[in-house]
């Protein structure tokens, strides 16, 4: 099962001293500071509205809100986009990298909780992500994590974030595979 997961979550795993396949490893809580609870690859961390062709691998620990990696068919793998997926939202699913990096890279300043806000409070979010900074709020442990992230994947902060999550979305909105509910079919 190792070598089905794609090596950049292997990777973002190894940080934590952690393997994804210790069934004790999930809801691992090394990066929890940051809104980065890593989840074990299972079945169980589906909600009504997480796309079905998605591997939920981290949640931020409130009210549901989860990221995943999303398959084009053929699994999962270091391309795989990332959606995050806001259980409490009319509009749960929002693309939020073209790959785990690239997702990395969104939150590596201002911490990866608080991109829900997206859905609910997009400008303000927007216009903090756009800032490049560390949220002023953050305690030295945060940002400490932050850093380990973007050293360990060379990551860089998004310079214009409005416009490339609109990418994203007409790039791989599409691709995602919704659960048939109850409310979907009336």
């Amino acid at each position: 099962m190792t070598a089905s997961l794609p090596s950049t979550l292997l990777r973002l795993w190894s940080l934590t001293g952690r393997s994804p396949l210790d069934p004790a490893a999930n809801w691992n809580h090394f990066f929890d500071p940051i809104g980065l609870i890593l989840l074990a690859p299972s079945e169980k961390n589906h909600y009504w509205c997480t796309p079905i062709n998605s591997l939920p691998f981290a949640s931020t620990g409130g009210d549901g809100v989860h990221y995943g990696l999303v398959s084009d068919g053929d699994g999962f793998t270091d391309f795989s986009p990332v959606v995050m997926t806001v259980p409490m939202c009319d509009t749960p699913n929002l693309i939020v990298g073209a790959n785990l990096r690239e997702f990395l890279s969104l939150g590596c300043r201002f911490g990866y909780f608080a991109l829900e806000q997206l859905v609910y409070d997009r400008e303000h979010t927007l216009k903090e992500i756009a800032s490049g900074r560390f949220d002023p709020e953050q305690e030295e442990r945060e940002r400490r994590l932050l850093r380990q992230l973007t050293e360990a994947f060379n990551l860089k902060p998004w310079s214009n974030p409005a416009t490339r999550l609109g990418e994203l979305g007409l790039a791989f909105g599409s691709t995602l595979q919704l659960p048939h509910t109850s409310e979907s079919a009336a």
